[in-house]
């Protein structure tokens, strides 16, 4: 074993966060040159120090919080750049666009789970919503180009919310349910707090402001 595969991967907080900065700041301008966007750059970045590529750095609860943090400010941006109007005028088409792209790969994910890979009920739950969710990380391409209040953008904005927001709350009955409670149950309760989280956020919250 070499002395520097010893050490690796990266234990110490200084070590990892300053590995994380590097990277931050130096691979847009390393993939630059091969006309690789900054987010293909982070991504694939992310893939060789990690731990199936030079195990610089292993997958634990920090890594873990970094990423969530920054897709929630992908998330977060994206939403300071919407027009209010135009995103009620593509409403329609959000809700369409969200529930096609949840319902077809989810019920996708049941029948691959199901009759493919023969798992259990709570795995196959678990398998369709991975399928069924995606995210605005290309959202920085998009805004660089300068076309973030394109219809087709605040459309694909608008499903991405519902996508989630619904695998979101199936989630947390899976969680729910897996500790022995009644799902019926958990489905009614999800149902009843986001039926008070709607009419804070297009009720209440508008008059507040």
């Amino acid at each position: 074993m070499s002395p520097i595969s010893s050490i690796l991967p990266f234990h110490e907080p200084l070590l990892i966060f300053t590995v994380l900065i590097g990277v931050i700041l130096l691979s847009p301008f390393l993939f630059r040159v091969m006309r690789i966007p900054d987010v293909a750059a982070f991504i694939l970045a992310g893939m060789l120090i990690g731990p199936y590529g030079l195990n610089i750095l292993s997958r634990d609860s920090s890594i873990e919080l970094f990423g969530t943090v920054g897709l929630l400010y992908i998330m977060f941006i994206a939403g300071l750049e919407l027009d209010p109007e135009k995103l009620r005028t593509s409403k329609k088409n959000s809700i369409i666009f969200g529930g096609l792209t949840f319902a077809l790969p989810f019920f996708l994910g049941i029948l691959v789970s199901r009759y493919l890979l023969q798992l259990e009920y709570h795995a196959i739950l678990l398998v369709s919503i991975m399928f069924a969710t995606h995210t605005l990380v290309a959202y920085p391409i998009v805004r660089r180009l300068g076309v973030s209040r394109d219809a087709a953008v605040l459309t694909a904005v608008g499903g991405t919310i519902i996508t989630d927001t619904l695998v979101l709350m199936i989630l947390s009955i899976i969680i729910k349910s897996s500790t022995g409670d009644s799902i019926g149950f958990q489905v009614v309760r999800i149902l009843i707090l986001f039926g008070l989280y709607l009419f804070l956020v297009f009720f209440s919250y508008p008059k507040i402001v």
